[in-house]
């Protein structure tokens, strides 16, 4: 049982690892680094070398984890992949959206790199998806071994579809978390997780952040609900900008039901075409995503959907929501081209609710104090507006981390990178707590994951 990193930059975004377990080639999630352009943001497919590939076990539909697939199934075309089938109805419109883009950069002279993949190559994709639902198991047929291995799903807890993978070797069973969430959130239940296995792959995304250690969605949830009502008895309208899938769904729920309990007044709510897509999906899987709210559907909010004439009227008076992408104020993007029209006033605001990367514009507004000038692509904005960072993380804390291991008690933690010095904090937090070995992987490197 042999394990390879596969993401392409020193930072892990964009997961992908290699798994060689019992004769069976395994990818797990097959992502792309979105900070970088074209070829840049790949795994290194080339470290698999001559080892099989039969499956590719998709965990969940966030770009940075389904980003790849296209480019790696022209490579490996018998390959199979595995998810939930709601994970595969969001990564149809996730590789689709990121086609028609990189096709539309290219052409606009807005990037230099040749699309990666075309909308008409994600059709050959639907041959190769083998759908598996939270709480089933399958086996896993190899190249080098017909037997395979066994494979169960357990809901993650992320967003809708997303799973965590338990892969039974025949001399070791080893647990793939992907991204998971303990806690519940606004419209999904916490993760799900196996009773036991000899090793766990984790992500430590935000075990860096002591957030979460002493704070709760619902502090969050009221601490919105004030900065609502400060900016409405000015007059101003408010941007929040997302990430079309999962942190969208999540505000809208929260948004609906502050407006519904009359916490916040009702305010009009524009949300953008693609989260709204997305949003259909969340309601065509009610049935089977654990929701919290069985009777809730998107469908019944009172929202409109946003379009671009209506950039045009933002100071026209009257106080709105947009709920709009991209999360990081990305050039171009809807959220970009609202936040300079809104950035120089001081009645506006706007509330970031997810994490922006150095360097992007979503980052400079966040750091820009009043006054300061933030450079925008076609030339530098003052920020008056009021800017506020809301925390719903759909990422497990430091804390719940310590407590997924504890329940499952393995012998080996392998952890991938997170934020910071997330894998450090983590290691720190289990010591004392945990008899395991604990180890950090490296990109590029193989790591033989049964002792000698």
């Amino acid at each position: 049982m042999e394990l390879i990193v596969l993401g392409p930059g020193e930072d892990f975004r964009g997961s992908c690892q290699y798994l060689g377990v019992d004769g069976c080639g395994i990818l797990l999630d097959a992502g792309i680094d979105l900070s970088r352009e074209g070829e840049a943001g790949l795994p290194d497919l080339s470290a698999i070398g001559n080892w099989p590939l039969d499956w590719i076990l998709l965990s969940h539909a966030h770009l940075d984890h389904c980003g790849s697939l296209p480019i790696v199934l022209q490579r490996w075309p018998r390959a199979r992949i595995l998810c939930t089938p709601a994970t595969w109805e969001l990564t149809r419109l996730q590789l689709t959206r990121r086609a028609v883009l990189m096709n539309r950069a290219f052409h606009e002279g807005r990037s230099p790199d040749f699309p990666l993949y075309t909308v008409a190559d994600l059709e050959l994709l639907e041959e190769s998806v083998v759908r598996i639902r939270h709480g089933e198991s399958r086996q896993l047929e190899g190249s080098w071994n017909p037997a395979g291995v066994r494979v169960s799903a357990h809901d993650a807890g992320h967003i809708l579809g997303s799973i965590g993978f338990r892969l039974e070797g025949e001399e070791a069973i080893l647990f793939s978390t992907g991204d998971t969430c303990l806690r519940p959130q606004s419209v999904i239940q916490g993760a799900s997780l196996p009773a036991s296995a000899d090793m766990v792959l984790t992500k430590t995304t935000m075990a860096w952040s002591d957030f979460h250690q002493d704070n709760t969605r619902r502090d969050e949830i009221q601490r919105l609900e004030s900065a609502i009502r400060d900016v409405e008895r000015m007059g101003g309208s408010i941007l929040m900008p997302v990430f079309n899938l999962g942190r969208a769904q999540e505000l809208l729920f929260i948004l609906h039901s502050l407006k519904k309990k009359g916490r916040i007044p009702p305010l009009p709510i524009h949300v953008g075409e693609d989260a709204w897509h997305v949003a259909d999906v969340y309601d065509a899987y009610a049935e089977g995503d654990r929701r919290l709210l069985p009777d809730f559907a998107f469908r019944d909010t009172l929202v409109d959907i946003y379009s671009p004439d209506m950039v045009d009227r933002v100071h026209e008076g009257g106080s709105e929501i947009y709920l709009v992408s991209s999360g990081m104020l990305s050039p171009d993007s809807l959220s970009w081209d609202l936040a300079r029209r809104l950035l120089p006033h001081a009645v506006h605001g706007i509330f970031f609710s997810g994490h922006c990367a150095g360097g992007t514009i979503g980052k400079a507004v966040l750091k820009a104090g009043p006054g300061e000038s933030v450079p925008f692509g076609d030339g530098d904005i003052e920020r008056h507006c009021r800017v506020e960072s809301f925390h719903f993380s759909a990422h497990s804390s430091r804390r719940e981390l310590v407590e997924m291991l504890e329940r499952i008690e393995p012998r080996k933690v392998l952890l991938l990178e997170g934020r910071k010095d997330s894998r450090a904090r983590l290691r720190e937090a289990l010591a004392g707590r945990l008899d395991a070995e604990v180890l950090d992987l490296e990109i590029g490197r193989v790591t033989a994951l049964l002792d000698e």
